[in-house]
C-alpha cells in the first residue's frame, strides 16, 4: 500500500504522504517533544504526551525515533555550578601552533580538568574553549600550567561570563 489517506490523529483525519500541513504538524510535535524534553527531562512520556496533545503511544513512539535517529542523543543531569564551588567560568580562545592539527590539540585539550567543553571555530582563534573553575586563581593555573604547558598551544584569549541569560543545555 503506497498511500495512507484517513487516519485519525487526534480528532482530525489526515493524510500521511501527500498533505503539506502533516509534514509541518510532525516537525511541530517533534519539536514541542524536545522543548518539554529540553525544560524537564525527567518527564514522563505520559506527562509529555499531555503538553504536547498526543496520545501516550504516538508520543511514546515520537521518542523512541528521536532517541533512534540520535536527535536525542542523551539525558543528563544539569548542575548548579555555583553550589558545586564554581564560580568562574570562562571561553578561552586558543590559537594554536601551524604545525599541530587542531583536532589532535582539542583532544589534548578535552582531557584538562575544567575543561568542559572543546569547539573548533573560525576567527581569530582556532579552537574555543568553554572552562569552569573555583576562582580566579584556579582558572589562571588552568590557563598558565594545564593550556600553556600543552604543546601546540601559541596564545589564548579569555572572554569571562559575567551573567548567564539562557542555556537550555
Amino acid at each position: 500500500m503506497d498511500h495512507f489517506c484517513n487516519i485519525n490523529i487526534g480528532k482530525a483525519p489526515v493524510c500521511l504522504q501527500s498533505c503539506k500541513d502533516f509534514s509541518v504538524k510532525v516537525i511541530e510535535f517533534d519539536r514541542k517533544i524536545l522543548a518539554a524534553l529540553q525544560a524537564n527531562g525527567r518527564l514522563s512520556n505520559i506527562d509529555v504526551a499531555k503538553m504536547v496533545h498526543l496520545s501516550h503511544s504516538s508520543c511514546s513512539r515520537r521518542i523512541a525515533r528521536l532517541e533512534r535517529e540520535g536527535i536525542i542523543v542523551g539525558y543528563r543531569a544539569l548542575t548548579d555550578r555555583q553550589k558545586l564551588g564554581l564560580s568562574i567560568r570562562a571561553y578561552c580562545g586558543v590559537v594554536r601552533d601551524p604545525d599541530m592539527g587542531w583536532e589532535k590539540l582539542a583532544h589534548k585539550l578535552a582531557k584538562i580538568e575544567g575543561v568542559v567543553s572543546v569547539f573548533a571555530v573560525s576567527g581569530e582563534v582556532d579552537l574555543m574553549l568553554e572552562i569552569v573553575a573555583r576562582d580566579m586563581q584556579h582558572y589562571s593555573q588552568v590557563v598558565l600550567q594545564d593550556l600553556f604547558n600543552t604543546m601546540g598551544v601559541n596564545a589564548t584569549r579569555s572572554s569571562f561570563v559575567l551573567a548567564e541569560v539562557k542555556s537550555i543545555y
